[in-house]
């Protein structure tokens, strides 16, 4: 059964390689954990908001009652990072064993822009998929100064 589950994992990961991202992930996600995702409502009401601050093509897609077990985060960072190929880089990762919580950061370079992929779970969350794009603009006020861009984000709009 677990052979028959990993030859599933592959195929879709062959076939998600010309559309990375989000899309691969819940993929994984779903056919890894037998588990469906659940969009948000009225998420398209937050992006007018977004208009000038460098944020765009922001995705998000909820698992609310699972949870990756900390003994199972190695081998899903490996197979997220396989699946959506050497275009994606590994940015940060997080773990909380107190709180059984885990973070994965990645990013992709794409003309002036950046996407970033994240994927967290939380105990009481579930796990979240996010993906957005920043521009280099946006990208250098978040990491030179964070309070500043989410000053400057607030004022633009």
């Amino acid at each position: 059964m677990k052979f028959l589950c990993l030859a599933v994992i592959f195929i879709s990961c062959a076939s998600a390689s010309a559309e990375t991202g989000i899309n691969t992930v819940v993929r994984l996600l779903e056919v890894r954990y037998s588990v469906r995702q659940h969009g948000i409502p009225g998420l398209w009401l937050a992006k007018p908001f977004m208009i000038g601050s460098g944020v765009s093509g922001m995705k998000v897609a909820e698992f609310p009652k699972f949870r990756v077990l900390a003994r199972d985060t190695y081998s899903l960072r490996q197979q997220v990072e396989k699946c959506l190929g050497p275009e994606w880089h590994p940015f940060m990762e997080e773990w909380s064993k107190a709180d059984g919580e885990w973070s994965l950061l990645l990013t992709k370079a794409k003309d002036q822009r950046i996407s970033m992929l994240i994927v967290t779970s939380e105990h009481e969350d579930g796990v979240t998929v996010i993906q957005l794009n920043l521009s280099g603009r946006a990208l250098r006020e978040w990491v030179d100064e964070p309070e500043s861009a989410k000053h400057n984000s607030a004022s633009l709009r």
